[in-house]
């Protein structure tokens, strides 16, 4: 549960200071994993992540979701955020 506070915490930051660099379009970038090395696997991150996505697109955000990315793979993502998503 904390967890999973935390995931959405930190997504709600991102979705704000997405918001506040571009107030023209608000954007989110919602990842959810399910494996990590340090910490045992998490149960439900695909419908997180959905949930997660479902209430950005409602609060007016064009969502672009991301699943089970590897640490290269998420950057590549975030990269993309500069002109891509």
């Amino acid at each position: 549960m904390l967890r999973c506070c935390s995931l959405i915490a930190a997504l709600i930051v991102v979705g704000l200071t997405t918001v506040q660099a571009c107030a023209d379009r608000r954007v989110a970038l919602v990842i959810g994993n399910s494996e990590y090395r340090e910490i045992p696997a998490l149960k439900n991150p695909d419908k997180d992540a959905e949930d997660v996505s479902n209430t950005f697109r409602l609060a007016g955000f064009d969502v672009f979701v991301a699943k089970d990315l590897t640490k290269l793979q998420f950057e590549k993502e975030l990269s993309r955020g500069d002109g891509g998503w």
